[in-house]
């Protein structure tokens, strides 16, 4: 159950319940796993992007030609919830809309005080994890 909820964290309270884990339960457990999902994947985004720099740092004297970008609308949404509401705005739709893997990753990217984007992902985790658990339990 953890694993779900540091991925897939919006099914992860319906599995939950449905499994047979009460309210508490099911609350500490999708909020440990998307905590946990916060740390990890925030530190692989930032191995990886460290390694990438490293990689297309060393290879300059090419000039690789960039495949022209195609605007999807999740591309949009992301590029509008950054400038109009930034970071607070990127970690209140992670959770539910992005999931935490590729929110995590946007924000490790775009942001860089470090401390601020993990403080405010385990933030909406935990939020977004009573919201979710409470209509989950109530309906």
């Amino acid at each position: 159950m953890v694993i779900l909820s540091a991925t897939k964290f919006l099914t992860a309270p319906i599995t939950s319940l449905n499994i047979g884990f009460g309210y508490v339960e099911t609350l500490l457990i999708t909020t440990l796993g998307g905590v946990i999902g916060v740390f990890f994947f925030f530190y692989v985004s930032s191995f990886f992007m460290m390694l990438i720099a490293k990689l297309t740092s060393s290879s300059k004297h090419k000039k690789p030609s960039k495949p022209k970008r195609k605007f999807t609308w999740k591309n949009k949404l992301i590029v509008h919830i950054k400038r109009e509401y930034g970071l607070i705005g990127l970690a209140a739709i992670t959770p539910t809309l992005l999931s935490i893997p590729v929110g995590t990753f946007l924000a490790a990217r775009y942001f860089s005080d470090k401390k601020k984007v993990i403080t405010y992902l385990s933030a909406s985790v935990i939020v977004w994890s009573v919201i979710v658990s409470s209509v989950v339990i109530i309906f």
